[in-house]
């Protein structure tokens, strides 16, 4: 019994623990984001004074809801096509013979292990060679295909039962009618989990549009903080506050579909 309780106590510290880890830097940014700069590294958590002028020079003095429709515009974008591209291409590897198709398929989870800095050079000069630097199509076409997500959606349209199509094909239904009609509305928990996963790092993006796009008016959230500096100073608490205001619509989001969200991972990883 007393073996059992201090395993229970273990547990929940861990949980605590692993709790903090991510609470404690979040509730920093915010701390910094309500303080004066002029104080601002005097106190490692609660300031002596509290301000909301950070706020006040992202949302007045910068064209910030310019940034916030131009990046809800690209994760968007970036996810409803990632969705239906990938969607495509994990049902056509599960469903479909084709020769080549597992060499085909290697060397898409291939892909997992290549980091993205490692692309970065070679994505840029094709968008140079496509006249495509400082445009959103740069942003939006290479992020089009993800090789996780076709991974991830094939494992679920493998263990979808193949009656089902055989079914549909003898009363004339077309392969695409199939997938359409039949095949997607039976994976859409993981569509979903896997649609934010693509969202949220859509919305993250930092390296690849500081990269490709130059006009200021096309920024988005995570590379528009950039313009708060200048030649001769920063404005470090400016900055936490986009931080804040930009993690924001995040966390509400993922806090209203968070069942959906891991009731999409926890039947992946049953499925196997």
């Amino acid at each position: 019994m007393i073996l059992k309780q201090g395993l229970l106590a273990l547990k929940y510290a861990i949980l605590v623990s692993l709790a903090l880890a991510v609470l404690v830097p979040f509730l920093y940014v915010i701390l910094k984001s309500l303080t004066p700069n002029a104080i601002l590294g005097k106190a490692l958590f609660f300031p002596e004074q509290l301000t909301f002028d950070n706020y006040r020079t992202i949302l007045f003095d910068t064209p910030f809801f310019r940034y916030l429709l131009n990046t809800i515009f690209l994760a968007v974008t970036i996810t409803a096509g990632s969705l239906v591209f990938d969607a495509m291409a994990a049902f056509g590897f599960s469903r479909i013979t084709f020769p080549g198709r597992e060499l085909l398929f290697v060397l898409v989870i291939a892909m997992l292990v290549v980091p993205g800095e490692v692309l970065l050079l070679p994505r840029y000069m094709i968008m140079r060679d496509f006249g495509w630097i400082d445009d959103y199509k740069a942003l939006i076409i290479p992020a089009l295909s993800s090789a996780y997500a076709i991974f991830f959606l094939r494992q679920f349209f493998l263990v979808l039962p193949r009656e089902l199509e055989e079914s549909a094909f003898i009363d004339g239904c077309s392969r695409w009618r199939v997938f359409v009609q039949i095949i997607v509305p039976l994976v859409k928990a993981p569509l979903l989990t896997i649609g934010l996963m693509i969202f949220f790092g859509a919305w993250d993006e930092f390296l690849w549009p500081l990269t490709v796009i130059n006009t200021p008016e096309k920024y988005v959230l995570q590379v528009a903080v950039s313009l708060l500096d200048t030649e001769f100073s920063t404005n470090i608490g400016a900055k936490f506050s986009n931080v804040v205001l930009s993690s924001l619509p995040i966390v509400l989001l993922f806090l209203a579909i968070q069942k959906h969200y891991i009731s999409g991972i926890t039947s992946g990883a049953l499925k196997g």
